[in-house]
């Protein structure tokens, strides 16, 4: 069962540890106080973006959510983790099913992840979202369109993949029926955060970074 289970409780109980009140989680966000409350009651779901914002506001390594056993520093380059087919931590959110493999490994240079992406519409997916780092994304079946800040809209099929700096506004919509099945792999960069243009504009319904105003597009040429 993909459950979000508890993740909510852990980002309450490291905030309380560290004597954060809400209100101040809420100036290092841009989330307001109230959709803090509902993300720490598990009422309300947490997507990457909103996991690498809120543990990088607590100065936590992403990985610390996902274990309950205290890992120590490793200086040598031998640690490993090896994750048999469908093992992980499973989260589900409105647009998105995912899967953190090796979730047992605290402050990875890298996340992987499996997902599933179900939202088909800019309408049902909300605005554009943001965080640090950047991401590759892998189509592994169905029609994946990427929407991004600056650029057109991009159709990407099986095989097909996109990297994109993370801090640009982006969206991924499924253009297939049953959701479109992807490989991310993200970098996490919690030394800083990225706001958006806004942050104390964050809804307090959906919990996510304003949308930031697009950009003309006629005349951008397009990376490839």
């Amino acid at each position: 069962m993909i459950e979000q289970g508890g993740l909510g409780q852990k980002i309450k109980a490291l905030r309380m540890a560290r004597g954060i009140p809400l209100s101040v989680m809420s100036e290092r966000t841009g989330y307001s106080v109230s959709a803090l409350s509902k993300m720490e009651n598990d009422r309300l779901g947490l997507t990457y973006d909103k996991l690498t914002r809120l543990t990088g506001a607590l100065g936590v390594d992403i990985g610390s959510l996902f274990t309950d056993h205290a890992q120590t520093a490793v200086h040598a380059g031998g640690r490993r983790s090896v994750a048999r087919k469908g093992e992980g931590r499973n989260i589900r959110t409105g647009s998105y099913d995912y899967l953190y493999v090796s979730p047992e490994l605290s402050r990875k240079r890298i996340v992987p992840i499996k997902g599933r992406v179900h939202a088909a519409t800019l309408e049902e997916f909300g605005p554009l979202i943001r965080h640090d780092g950047e991401e590759w994304i892998y189509v592994l079946d169905g029609v994946l369109e990427v929407h991004s800040e600056f650029y057109e809209p991009e159709i990407l099929h099986p095989g097909d993949s996109i990297y994109i700096d993370s801090r640009m506004g982006h969206a991924y919509l499924s253009k297939t029926p049953g959701g479109t099945e992807i490989i991310a792999v993200c970098t996490e960069q919690t030394d800083s955060l990225v706001y958006g243009e806004s942050p104390a504009a964050a809804a307090d319904d959906d919990a996510m970074p304003p949308r930031a105003a697009r950009k003309p597009r006629s005349g951008k040429s397009r990376a490839r």
